[in-house]
Formats: structure tokens, C-alpha cells, sequence
């Protein structure tokens, strides 16, 4: 078990220049795991947790803490309580807080646990009745970083029965969690009934789930580099590009995005934003959840922030109108020598005031030849949806629309007077 230490120095290249943060529940695995680390020159830091689920979880407190006494271990101490929703699920999310809290505090990346292949195994299975990704289907990886963090397990290509022999022959102090024996939990139907059947049928099952996940891990990389090389920082999916990609980096960039977002991923929601994303309709969207949707615009697709139009109507008197500080709208109601860059409405007679309010459902533009909708204007031109949802619309009191930003300004209303406007967006730095 000593190629434990060398894994970690050689392989994973783990500085000895930081602490080890370590989970450490009192069962043979994460025992073993801190003896190893004991016997290195790693500076370690154990932090414990009590779920509240058993009666023995004080014992098994009083057990760790006393062995990091005895080696002179710094120890950290938590309950964890799930008070609602998916237990494992909430309480991984808790244990996963503190961890980072202590190693925080400990100025440290590393953060190990003790899972190993058979672990590794079950965790293959249960990805495999739920569904996932390539990476899911691989299983747990022995590292993995986040923006702040590195969570390592150094074990997880170990055997269990290798560290029932390195326990016992070492007489590490340990204990049985009960609940691993409760078969309600469906890791545990796995290890009791799936597991043991299939090693009958061959010795070197293990070695076999070993190989799998390698080979599954480097196809993801694979794709996952190829997707990174045609999505750019900017988390933008070329539409036109997207359909020339082949399926597996088409599922990828989806998913790429997605986790990027840190939202909730399954084949079923690739599938259907793939088939938007590949459909003729223009601005269309995925509602990802209540903060996020998938939006593909006429050339991109990416995930946006959505939140409901907020409805405003702004007056707009004589002179420079402050517009939600983005910009200025000025209005001359006489022409003067700097109007150059001005546009001119000409016109018969308006209803004053003008207002300026962001488009709505029904909006008709006039033309000599009759009416057309704004909504149509939009789509010949190809204006993506957020697009339209910020621009500016400019009507007199009766809701005659004079002007649309960028795209809009009506030349049937008469000669008999001007009138002259210019919006202009607020620098950033002013």
C-alpha cells in the first residue's frame, strides 16, 4: 500500500508544500487511508462528520478523534442535518461545504476521500441505471479540480480486499457503518446482490471495471478537447458550425455549456436542445430552470440569464432625456445649425407627448403602401430575440409608432412640420 504515497507524489504530482484536508468517517477505508498518510510527509488535517442517522455515529467520532490525538492530527468536527429532499444528495452537498470551509482555513487545495475501485464499480452501475454523460458512464476520477479546489482519491484504483489486508495486518482501529448493510440504498443492493454475481462469472472483474473506466475517461477527454477548440470563452455555440459537427461533439458542446452553468444535465435535455438548435424556427428557447434558458438566436446559441420584460414607459420632453442611465434621448422640437446627426420626423400633427417604451405584442408599422407588423420587420431582418426585447420604441400620446431603434422611422405622416431626435447610449467610464 505504499504506492499510495507515490501516487500522490509522483503521478498526481501533489505538493508537500500544502495540507492534506482528509474526510475521515471511521471506516476501514478512510482509517487506512490517514494511517498511509501518517507515515508521509504530508501534513494532514482530519475532518470528521456525524449524520445523526445513528446511535454508534458518537463512538465512531470519539474513535477518529482520538486517533488524531494520538498522532497529533489537527481534527474538525461536524454534524450533518438533512432536513428534506434526497439525503445522499444534500448531505454530499453539506459534507462537500465544510470540507472546503476547513481547507479555506487551512490555506490548501487538496481535499481527499477514501473511495476505491469497488466503489468505483458500484458508482459505474448506478450511472448506468440513472443515465449520464461519457464521463458519468466512466465513474468517479481519481482527481478532479474545480476554480478553487483539488479533490483527489488516492485509493479509488485499490481493491477493497487489499485494504481489509492492509487493516488487519496493520491493526488499524476501525468500525462497520450499519447502514452499509441497509438495502434501501441502492448502492448497497448493488454491493449485496449485482456485485457478487458478477465476480463469480470472473475473478478479474475488477481489473476489467478498471480498464473500462480508463478507456471511457480518455474518449471523453477526447471529445471534450474538440468541443473546447470550437466553443471559445465566450460560451457561444455557432449555429451553422454546430451542424456540420459530428453527434457525439454536437451532445458534448451542449453539455459543455450546460455544466459550465453548473445546471442540471440529462440526455433527455441535450436531445431536446439539440433539436431546436437544428430546427428552422427563428428564437426559439429551452427554459433550463427559473433563472436560465437556452437561447438560439439565427447564427448562435448559449445559455442567458432570462428574466420577465420589464415593462417601461418613459415621457420624453424637450431637450436630453435621461434614459435608465444606458443613454440619452434628445429631442428638438426646432431645427438648429447641429441637428446634422439628428433624425428628422417630419409630420402634419402628433399627439404630444412622445414616449418611449420597448416593444409590444400587436405593434404595427405604417408604410404608404399600409401596415406591417413589427414582429415581421424583426424577423426579415433576422433580429435575435434579446435583441428586440431591448430596443426602443418611439410613439406619440395616441400609440403612433414614429420610430424603432435602429430599424424604424415612419415617412407618412405629413411635411408640414419637423422634428428632431438622436439616442445615444451611456459610455461605460463616463
Amino acid at each position: 500500500m505504499k504506492h499510495i504515497i507515490t501516487l500522490l507524489k509522483n503521478e498526481l504530482k501533489i505538493s508537500t508544500k500544502f495540507p492534506l484536508i482528509v474526510s475521515v468517517s471511521g471506516g476501514m477505508d478512510s482509517m487506512a487511508l490517514l494511517s498511509m498518510l501518517i507515515q508521509s510527509s504530508y501534513e494532514i488535517i482530519v475532518v470528521h462528520f456525524n449524520h445523526l442517522k445513528r446511535d454508534e455515529s458518537i463512538i465512531e467520532k470519539d474513535l477518529v478523534e482520538s486517533y488524531c490525538k494520538k498522532n497529533e492530527i489537527p481534527f474538525h468536527y461536524y454534524t450533518i442535518k438533512v432536513t428534506e429532499g434526497n439525503f445522499h444528495h444534500q448531505a454530499h452537498l453539506l459534507r462537500t461545504h465544510y470540507l472546503c470551509e476547513v481547507a479555506r482555513m487551512y490555506k490548501t487545495p487538496y481535499i481527499l476521500t477514501a473511495h476505491h475501485l469497488d466503489d468505483l464499480f458500484e458508482n459505474i452501475l448506478i450511472k448506468i441505471t440513472r443515465g449520464s454523460n461519457l464521463l458519468g458512464y466512466a465513474g468517479m476520477q481519481i482527481m478532479h479540480s474545480d476554480e478553487e479546489f483539488t479533490y483527489i482519491k488516492p485509493l479509488l484504483y485499490t481493491e477493497k480486499k487489499d485494504i481489509q489486508h492492509y487493516v488487519l495486518s496493520n491493526s488499524i482501529p476501525y468500525l462497520d457503518d450499519s447502514s452499509n448493510e441497509a438495502n434501501y440504498y441502492l448502492r448497497n443492493r448493488y454491493r449485496h446482490a449485482v456485485v457478487p454475481v458478477m465476480k463469480q462469472e470472473n475473478d478479474h472483474l475488477l481489473d476489467q471495471v478498471k480498464q473500462y473506466h480508463h478507456q471511457v475517461t480518455a474518449a471523453f477527454e477526447f471529445i471534450r478537447n474538440t468541443t473546447k477548440s470550437k466553443i471559445k470563452e465566450n460560451m457561444i455555440i455557432p449555429v451553422e458550425e454546430f451542424k456540420t459537427w459530428d453527434e457525439a461533439i454536437k451532445d458534448d458542446s451542449i453539455a459543455y455549456l450546460i455544466e459550465h452553468y453548473e445546471l442540471t444535465l440529462t440526455t433527455e435535455i441535450i436531445q431536446k436542445i439539440k433539436k431546436m438548435i437544428l430546427s428552422k424556427r427563428p428564437n426559439p428557447s429551452f427554459k433550463l430552470n427559473k433563472d436560465y434558458a437556452f437561447i438560439k438566436t439565427y447564427k448562435e446559441a448559449y445559455i442567458k440569464s432570462v428574466k420577465a420584460i420589464e415593462q417601461v414607459k418613459i415621457e420624453i420632453k424637450e431637450g436630453k432625456n435621461k434614459i435608465l442611465n444606458m443613454a440619452i434621448f434628445t429631442f428638438l422640437n426646432k431645427s438648429s445649425s447641429n441637428t446634422a446627426d439628428f433624425n428628422k420626423l417630419c409630420y402634419n400633427k402628433l399627439a404630444f407627448p412622445l414616449w418611449l417604451r420597448h416593444r409590444e405584442d400587436g405593434d404595427l408599422l405604417t408604410y404608404d403602401y399600409g401596415h406591417k407588423k413589427l414582429k415581421k420587420l424583426f424577423i426579415d431582418h433576422k433580429v435575435p430575440m434579446e435583441e428586440r426585447n431591448n430596443l426602443w420604441v418611439l410613439t406619440d400620446n395616441d400609440g403612433n409608432i414614429l420610430w424603432v431603434e435602429k430599424y424604424y422611422l415612419n415617412q407618412t405622416l405629413g411635411y408640414d412640420n419637423n422634428l428632431y431626435f438622436k439616442y445615444e447610449e451611456v459610455k461605460k467610464n463616463a
